[in-house]
C-alpha cells in the first residue's frame, strides 16, 4: 500500500489515504456524505506518517446520484 495526501476539501475529510501501491490515478474520487469529492494528483510531496507521500490536490466535488 502507498499513503498519499489529500489536499484541500472539506475540513472533515480525512486527508491520509492507503492506496494500491500498484495504483496511482491521474484523478481520484473520494465519497464524503453526500458528495464526491474529486482530487488530481501533484508532482508534490509532502510528509505524512513519518515519511514522503503523494499529494492529491482538491479540483471539485459532485452530487452523489440517488
Amino acid at each position: 500500500m502507498t499513503t498519499i495526501l489529500l489536499a484541500g476539501g472539506p475540513a472533515s475529510l480525512d486527508p491520509i489515504r492507503e492506496l494500491p501501491e500498484e495504483h496511482l490515478p491521474e484523478r481520484l474520487s473520494v465519497d464524503h456524505g453526500r458528495w464526491h469529492e474529486h482530487f488530481e494528483r501533484t508532482d508534490v510531496r509532502d510528509v505524512a506518517k513519518g515519511g514522503m507521500v503523494r499529494v492529491f490536490r482538491w479540483i471539485y466535488r459532485t452530487a452523489i446520484a440517488e
